[in-house]
């Protein structure tokens, strides 16, 4: 199933957490007007996205808003990318985020889409990753998905048990960085989509996963997951 058929505000979340770590979306360095994040993936799951940021305020460390525009991709197991223009203003406190965007006058509207940003593990780890053998909690989110798109129910991730293994350094897009490489289990709960008025179901997903966070940038610059024995890749390729 093409991941075009799900909304604009579910990419741009999907996005976003495949980037922000433990300072927090609020404080990640692409946070201020002007700034650029980009992300490429491979293999079995082919998440992109172009993004930049504008109209920046900030209110703390957990509090903040900005206008993101931008393209993102996500292509599964192989089926062409879909591709969405973005075009939102996110608001997010403590740890969530909310979107509107314009609406045919011209004036914002709130979208119903919510999104935890700590999903998938990489937002948010609740401690600074110190060494080798820290371990994190397992944690569930949900995303509820905006009304105008095809997806009819909530998704739900839930990530096991997370492990701290031995500090590696990597290539990045920043260059050489010292980064610890943090293990866990992701599971997508099976759910089902409308298109067309057909519903499918959606199967749910088991993943291993290592998700590389670099101190010294403060994200995920890159994560490995594995899925039935198809490798994928996700990276920052582009920062400032």
């Amino acid at each position: 199933m093409r991941f075009i058929q799900y909304s604009s505000s579910a990419l741009l979340a999907l996005a976003l957490t495949s980037t922000a770590a433990y300072a927090g979306l609020c404080e990640a360095p692409f946070m201020h007007d002007g700034g650029q994040a980009q992300l490429s993936g491979s293999g079995g799951m082919q998440l992109g996205a172009d993004l930049s940021f504008s109209d920046v305020r900030k209110d703390g460390a957990d509090s903040c808003e900005a206008r993101v525009q931008g393209t993102a991709t996500f292509g599964l197991a192989g089926l062409p990318p879909g591709k969405s223009s973005l075009d939102y203003w996110m608001a997010v406190k403590s740890g969530k985020a909310s979107f509107e965007r314009r609406d045919a006058q011209g004036k914002r509207e709130p979208v119903n889409g919510k999104f935890d940003l700590r999903m998938l593990g990489l937002f948010a780890y609740g401690a600074p990753v110190t060494k080798a053998g820290q371990t994190f909690p397992a944690m569930r989110f949900q995303i509820n998905v905006d009304h105008k798109a095809v997806q009819t129910q909530p998704i739900v991730v839930n990530t096991g048990l997370k492990k701290v293994g031995e500090r590696q350094t990597i290539q990045t897009a920043t260059g050489s960085q010292s980064c610890w490489p943090i293990r866990y289990t992701r599971i997508t709960d099976p759910t089902q989509a409308s298109f067309n008025g057909l519903v499918l179901p959606v199967p749910g997903m088991t993943s291993a996963v290592t998700d590389w966070f670099c101190p010294d940038v403060h994200m995920v610059m890159k994560q490995e997951s594995e899925q039935s024995g198809v490798a994928s890749v996700v990276e920052v390729t582009k920062l400032r």
